[in-house]
């Protein structure tokens, strides 16, 4: 993709090269109405999955009663996070910055957010660490800093929001991807911990049964207890991950893996929201294949646009383009000795599909206990690698832990598309994984010049 000059100011809104002060403010009473119809609206979108999931079912019920005491309560999160935004929109906290002053703020957040992450890791590794005595003092200076860098990122968190969400309102503009002329649903977000998610697959596949959202401060033992809780059910693998953003409105997203990540995720989960609103969206209640579809597809378009917004706001951290065919042939050979995650992954979902096919479902778990191992080995610390890891990571199907052909379908489908705009246009009518693969015999026949039947 070729590089994008920053606009003037992204606040001031499209096409716009005069400063937020010099330009007319929409009235408080029309902005206020916008704000009541925006929530009402997304309010009820956010509880749609509450309301349209199936019955109650022996295996919700229980799932229910192992998580009593532990389970995130969305409603009161939405409450908050709905309230705090309509007082941002109504005091527009990003109104009169310069382009300088907001990128400025946005990478000192950004800066300040990883430093608070490391601060956190290195706290929880001294107690944890059974030959610390007293890990209250040893930490102490850690937690000093790490409580004056979070009071300092609660007071610009709601700008560097607002400086975000209007740059991707403007990629959003940008790449047609509005709703009747507007950007709908508006690129709403909150710097915050998502809930952790238990997921349960069965032993003798790889399949993504339920899923519950628990609390964000759930710890690696009260982890590793509820899913010894729910794999005494029958048949039941279960794993607890924490994930890295909701698309929820507005959408939860973490603040400490860097600006490049960051703009994908806050692009990711706005295409989750986008899709709320058209079928692909619904389908996503049905699971199965609707769930992967939909997670490939936030995958595919929020890595763009997320590029897009680091090409037009933030060109330096723009990641240097992967070498060609040529230049890799050209390259030096790769380390045979180096331990390859993505690879490593791949052979083992790959492995553990064969051996579950055959039926041997404890085999298959000793083997995902021997790969965990070696993974922990080379520096990767997985906890738990099971039947559920492999349900929650597969539905990323560009991913490693995929071995679905779903992922590598949909990348062909962007490829045919000529645009971002077309190729969300296709997917966005989806329900399923049959009509996916007609959408692509539609688009190869098209890019091939062949007439259609």
């Amino acid at each position: 993709m070729t590089q994008v000059s920053p606009p003037t100011n992204p606040i001031a809104g499209a096409g716009s090269g005069q400063s937020t002060s010099a330009r007319p403010r929409r009235s408080t009473r029309a902005r206020f109405a916008y704000v009541v119809l925006v929530v009402a609206v997304l309010a009820g979108l956010a509880s749609l999955g509450a309301s349209a999931a199936p019955q109650r079912d022996p295996l919700t019920a229980s799932l229910d009663q192992l998580t009593t005491g532990v389970r995130f309560d969305l409603v009161r999160w939405e409450i908050d996070a709905l309230t705090g935004k309509v007082g941002d929109l109504l005091r527009n906290p990003a109104a009169g910055l310069s382009p300088q002053e907001a990128d400025t703020l946005v990478r000192d957040y950004i800066t300040a957010a990883q430093r608070a992450g490391q601060l956190e890791s290195e706290i929880e590794l001294i107690f944890s660490d059974p030959a610390t005595t007293s890990p209250d003092a040893a930490t102490a200076g850690q937690r000093a800093e790490l409580a004056t860098i979070r009071s300092q990122l609660d007071e610009q968190a709601s700008t560097v929001e607002a400086i975000l969400q209007g740059q991707l309102s403007q990629i959003v503009q940008r790449e047609g991807l509005e709703t009747a002329g507007a950007v709908w649903p508006p690129p709403q977000m909150r710097f915050t911990e998502p809930p952790q998610l238990l997921v349960v697959s069965p032993r003798d596949r790889i399949q993504r049964l339920r899923s519950v959202d628990l609390l964000a401060d759930l710890d690696t033992a009260g982890r590793d207890q509820l899913e010894r809780t729910v794999e005494e059910q029958d048949n039941l693998s279960a794993y607890v991950t924490g994930i890295g953003g909701y698309g929820v409105f507005p959408t939860m997203v973490v603040d400490r893996y860097g600006l490049p990540w960051t703009a994908e995720t806050i692009a990711h989960e706005w295409i989750h929201t986008y899709l709320a609103f058209r079928p692909l969206g619904w389908s996503f209640l049905q699971g199965g294949d609707a769930i992967t579809i939909n997670e490939t597809v936030a995958s595919i378009a929020g890595d763009e646009m997320g590029q897009l917004l680091l090409q037009t706001y933030y060109p330096d951290l723009v990641p240097p383009p992967p070498p060609s065919a040529n230049q890799a042939t050209a390259a030096a050979p790769a380390d045979p000795d180096k331990f390859d995650f993505g690879s490593e992954m791949h052979a083992t979902r790959v492995t553990v599909d064969e051996m579950l096919a055959a039926g041997l479902v404890d085999e298959a778990e000793q083997y995902m206990e021997a790969r965990r191992q070696l993974f922990v080995e080379n520096g990767y610390r997985l906890r738990v690698l099971n039947q559920a890891y492999f349900a929650f990571h597969g539905s990323y199907a560009t991913g490693a832990a995929a071995t679905d052909p779903i992922g590598p379908k949909l990348e062909r489908l962007r490829e045919l598309s000529p645009s971002l705009k077309d190729f969300m246009h296709l997917v966005s009518g989806l329900t399923s994984a049959v009509e996916l693969d007609q959408v692509l015999a539609q688009q190869e026949a098209l890019h091939a010049g062949t007439p259609q039947p």
